[in-house]
């Protein structure tokens, strides 16, 4: 996905990461959150210096904000946010007015060594490569942490994103879109001409076989599947369809584009999501390139979520001694 497609994203999106807000991994990480920043700042003296990496919209910050109020009311905490997508960043900053938001490559943070006294991420590092790892350790002070939380592959986060994408994949080759645009296409055809109608006869039945191809993916994948993105957009062509003549085609011509480039930035987005996942060798890589550059590991171990207690991410906390 290119910056453009994660602006997309973040200007439409009700979560901070891949997983659902209010879902049973919230509970998790905001647990794993709290009681890390609860203990890093009952150690500091002074005000901590704080840096988010592919912060979004603040998720993990709004965590240290209440973290810090938990353990030292009124004190202050100095936080920046690092974002490559600027509507993120300016989400972020609407939702958190008092923190300082920057729109930035991770992987070349404009930040002196040693900068910071905490480093923290949250399914955010794992998309700009194995050198943003390099760069997190690099501005990790003295006596500082780096704290990250990562996609596992293969964990349930990452076979829901798999699940989302075939989806969207069976979906597409339903040529629903592609068959709604024919319809108007031979409407606009019969009006224009009064020999269109076989046209227009030949075109219902396209998209009618489009309909059932549809039909069958939602009734394989569910309603909920892809964020219920794939049922919206079928509930939203049955509903047009239904009052076929009080729409202008140059309308519905405008609304299939955009909903096609949703289902490209949604599709892109799963793509990006299973790709940059981790497994155990690629964990031992970053664990390798964390302690090359000075840095102790303390915690490396997986988060489960969901009342079965389902593998989902990795984390790691590492210090610098």
């Amino acid at each position: 996905m290119t910056v453009t497609d994660w602006d997309a994203y973040w200007r439409n999106a009700r979560s901070a990461g891949a997983h659902k807000d209010g879902g049973p991994q919230d509970e998790v990480l905001e647990r794993f959150w709290l009681q890390l920043f609860g203990k890093v700042f009952t150690s500091f003296q002074a005000t901590p210096r704080m840096l988010d990496i592919a912060c979004g919209n603040g998720a993990v910050m709004r965590f240290a904000l209440t973290a810090r109020q938990n353990s030292d009311p009124g004190s202050d905490l100095h936080i920046s946010g690092i974002d490559e997508s600027p509507a993120a960043v300016e989400e972020m900053c609407k939702r958190h007015p008092v923190l300082c938001g920057i729109a930035a490559d991770a992987t070349l943070l404009p930040f002196q060594d040693g900068a910071f006294d905490l480093v923290t991420s949250q399914f955010g590092m794992e998309y700009a490569g194995p050198d943003v790892f390099t760069e997190a350790a690099r501005v990790t002070g003295h006596g500082g942490l780096m704290a990250a939380v990562l996609h596992l592959r293969g964990g349930g986060i990452y076979r829901e994103c798999a699940t989302n994408l075939e989806a969207i994949d069976g979906f597409r080759n339903c040529g629903l879109l592609d068959c709604f645009k024919g319809l108007f296409n031979a409407a606009m055809a019969v009006q224009q001409r009064h020999d269109g109608k076989d046209l227009f006869r030949r075109a219902d039945e396209k998209f009618g076989r489009s309909v059932a191809a549809a039909e069958e993916v939602l009734q394989r994948w569910g309603k909920g599947v892809a964020d219920a993105t794939l049922y919206r957009l079928y509930t939203d062509i049955a509903h047009m369809y239904r009052r076929f003549k009080t729409y202008e085609p140059g309308e519905v011509f405008i609304w299939i584009d955009l909903m096609s480039n949703e289902l490209d930035t949604y599709s892109g987005r799963m793509s990006k999501m299973l790709q940059a996942s981790l497994d155990a060798p690629e964990m031992d890589r970053v664990t390798a390139q964390l302690t090359s550059r000075g840095l102790v590991i303390r915690v490396r171990d997986i988060l489960n979520f969901g009342q079965h207690s389902v593998p989902s991410a990795w984390v790691i906390v590492a210090q610098r001694s």
